[in-house]
């Protein structure tokens, strides 16, 4: 027994010696500005630290995103697989211990007269040095109370990999969780905000249906005095109609979009109320954007990325260490008798085994080899899209940023003219009233103005929408999450 353990021990030293040499982490080729392209940057100021609650003012968009995060059944779906990914890390972790199991059974058989247990027993109960007590019984009852263990040597690192595989995984399924998450919340503002400009735009045409209705009796009126025609007539009953055709398109655009607020909710059941599309664009935040560096700590999609890399390198590691032997020790101890009243009285019962195993693969080279090469493509792979989700990240924010900019220039101009407007159809009216302008001038000042007053509304969800997307593109506020 001594020389089997210093055989074992022996054995071990030697193979400890013979280290498996890991394959150091392929560098990604892209790199980040230090600052964003035609912006200045504050170094100290981000607000995709902002947590999302903090970063939107307006409590009935609060409500809603709320809502969302609790019901919605995307981030239900992506919750359970971090769920998943947590049972998987635990079952790599345990693969480093030995595993142990419990055994308990009983059996009973009848060896036939003519074979060598039936002969051997029979003969073995005639020998004189075989006590009445110990005489094997025909049939052969056998009753076994045991523990046994295996336990595979970790000596090339290839559990040890597997187990850095899996907890990168976990952590990569934490970061997808909050990456869906990230994408809900900006779904529902964008979704709220296009509803505030529907609010809006509906207002504005009920404004300029009872306009064009007054504008209407003046012109009967006019007609019935002398001073217009029929043509007159007809011409300001259909800018009303299709003022009104646009009123109903527009209620059911703003249906549809409650539906599909309802989907990103995740139930029926949530409140109606919002507050207008004027009040939104004051009380919103404003966006720091900190530097490029900073959106590959910051954004999920970009750690859940980087963590992919990490496990596909462990899983190269784990694949190259199959190439070597596999140490096992395994081992039983228990009770073991024919007789079941003596299966734990008597010290004789007792039995134990105790051994190891060198298994080197031979004939099956060739499918770890594949294996092997299926784990470095795929390390590439997940290389790759570390570098394609991070240029596209860069981009994403610059082409917000550019948006943003353009948005505020559009928006003073888009007021501005809106005002002209305004102003223009007081005076057409005015100038219609004594004779000094057509009817058609007065139908084109109102065409345009209730066009440039919709215009206006949407540019307004527009310049809130892209300023929820870009806080998404900075990273939404999850690592103090």
């Amino acid at each position: 027994m001594k020389q089997f353990r210093l055989s074992i021990i022996l054995l071990l030293t030697i193979l400890a010696a013979c280290k498996v040499q890991h394959n150091p982490s392929p560098k990604s080729r892209v790199e980040l500005p230090a600052e964003y392209e035609g912006l200045v940057t504050d170094s100290l100021g981000n607000s995709s630290q902002v947590f999302w609650e903090d970063f939107f003012q307006d409590e009935y968009l609060k409500q809603l995103i709320t809502l969302a995060l609790r019901n919605n059944q995307d981030n239900q779906i992506t919750l359970e697989k971090v769920k998943a990914a947590r049972s998987t890390m635990l079952q790599a972790k345990s693969s480093l211990l030995p595993g142990f199991s419990l055994g308990a059974g009983a059996s009973q058989r009848k060896f036939g007269e003519y074979t060598m247990d039936g002969v051997g027993n029979n003969d073995t109960n005639f020998s004189e040095f075989v006590p009445e007590d110990k005489q094997i019984p025909d049939p052969y009852p056998d009753f076994f109370l045991n523990a046994q263990f295996g336990w595979e040597i970790d000596v090339w690192g290839k559990l040890r990999n597997r187990k850095k595989a899996g907890v990168a995984r976990y952590l990569a399924s934490q970061e997808m969780s909050r990456h869906v998450r990230t994408w809900l919340i900006a779904e529902v503002a964008t979704a709220y905000y296009q509803l505030l400009a529907l609010d809006q735009e509906l207002h504005t045409l009920q404004e300029y249906i009872d306009l064009q209705e007054l504008a209407l009796e003046l012109i009967i009126e006019l007609k019935e005095s002398g001073r217009a025609n029929q043509l007159a007539i007809d011409q300001f009953e259909a800018l009303s109609l299709n003022t009104k055709a646009k009123f109903q398109a527009k209620t059911r655009e703003l249906k549809s979009l409650e539906f599909n607020l309802a989907r990103l909710v995740g139930t029926l059941d949530f409140g109606s109320e919002r507050t207008d599309l004027d009040s939104a664009i004051v009380i919103q935040k404003e966006l720091l954007t900190g530097l490029p560096v900073e959106l590959i700590k910051n954004r999920p999609d970009l750690r859940e990325a980087e963590l992919q890399l990490q496990a596909s390198n462990a899983d190269v590691n784990a694949a190259k260490a199959a190439f070597y032997p596999t140490i096992n020790l395994r081992g039983i101890a228990g009770f073991n008798a024919f007789d079941f009243s003596k299966l734990f009285l008597a010290p004789a019962s007792t039995m134990y085994q105790l051994g190891g195993g060198l298994t080197a693969p031979l004939f099956n080279r060739r499918a770890i080899q594949t294996m092997y090469q299926i784990a470095k493509a795929d390390q590439r792979v997940a290389l790759l899209e570390y570098e394609k989700k991070t240029l596209n990240a860069y981009l994403e924010v610059l082409d917000l940023i550019n948006a943003m900019n353009t948005y505020d220039q559009q928006l003073k101009t888009k007021q501005y003219e809106v005002a002209v407007l305004e102003r223009g159809i007081s005076n057409a009216n005015t100038l219609f009233s004594v004779g000094y302008a057509n009817y058609l001038e007065v139908i084109n000042a109102q065409t345009r103005t209730l066009e440039s007053a919709i215009e206006l509304a949407d540019l307004k969800a527009a310049r809130l929408q892209t300023n929820v997307q870009l806080y998404r593109a900075l990273g939404g506020g999850w690592d103090l999450d």
